[in-house]
């Protein structure tokens, strides 16, 4: 009985525990009439609308005195975990409840 209340209570956890992550990719230029390079991507909390341009700049010295081109990327980190777990932990609470 015990087994499966805890069963139960890490099975919701893990599928609670599902999070979005948001990073920007960042490129930057300096000069006139350059073109625009790719620096790396930075993790950010949220996608507003100066986040990512925010977040380069700060990250990244060439885009402070240049332009700075900056999209933003919202990714589900969890997910493949979540749905992973609720397989593996199906069939350990089948092989516990056999024996």
């Amino acid at each position: 009985m015990y087994r499966s209340m805890l069963f139960i209570f890490v099975l919701l956890l893990m599928i609670v525990y599902n999070v979005n992550s948001h990073s920007c990719s960042c490129s930057c230029c300096t000069g006139s009439g350059c073109s625009l390079v790719y620096l790396g991507t930075v993790s950010v909390i949220s996608c507003a609308s100066t986040t990512c341009s925010d977040a380069c700049k700060a990250t990244y010295t060439p885009c402070l005195s240049g332009s700075a081109s900056a999209v933003c990327e919202a990714t589900n980190l969890f997910n493949f975990y979540s749905s992973l777990f609720l397989i593996i932990s199906t069939f350990i609470f089948i092989l516990f409840n056999k024996f």
